[in-house]
């Protein structure tokens, strides 16, 4: 079978546009729906990994269910602030009414995928971290460690969760050259 490539470029006023969707979304986001918001947040990539989308809009659902697993994730312990900037982000996800419907074959993701794309870059540091920090707890679980040794697992993953948050603050300090602000409403 022949294969078709399509490749395009946003630029400023295509990400505008995006932005004020988002913005839309964001300032219809309800706090008392975060478990809902969750919900179709999933149920976005149980949906549209059933449709086989293009490897473009696969690559970001599995960069949004990170980005679901972190919220989820007592361990991590994700800070208030960019717990609320997901969700609101996420909510762009149940809103019906988006700019391609889901049914549409082939396309009908493109429009979550490039929202998915917008909120990683916007907390890509903190995914970033996040993702540092489940390395960690997976080479962690694999030790076994004698009852009467110096750190309990739990203090390791304390001090490598105070280590990792202290490299985001430290990163998201920096003036990003490519950010020139993505999320300018953030």
């Amino acid at each position: 079978m022949a294969e078709l490539k399509v490749s395009f470029t946003l630029g400023e006023r295509d990400l505008r546009h995006f932005r004020r969707e988002l913005a839309r979304a964001m300032g219809a986001a309800d706090p008392a729906r975060t478990e809902e918001v969750t919900a179709a947040a999933v149920s976005l990539i149980e949906r549209a990994r059933a449709a086989k989308p293009p490897d473009y809009v696969r690559e970001r659902l599995e960069r949004l269910e990170q980005i679901v697993q972190m919220t989820y994730d007592a361990e991590w312990s994700l800070p208030l602030p960019v717990r609320t900037r997901i969700f609101a982000a996420l909510s762009y996800l149940t809103d019906p009414d988006d700019m391609i419907p889901d049914a549409v074959p082939g396309l009908g993701f493109l429009d979550d995928a490039i929202m998915i794309e917008l909120v990683s870059q916007a907390i890509h540091h903190e995914l970033e971290g996040y993702l540092d920090f489940c390395e960690f707890r997976r080479n962690e679980e694999r030790n076994v460690y004698h009852p009467r040794g110096k750190i309990s697992r739990d203090e390791r993953m304390a001090a490598k969760r105070k280590a990792l948050r202290a490299r985001i603050a430290a990163r998201e300090k920096k003036p990003a050259a490519r950010a020139q602000s993505l999320f300018k409403l953030w």
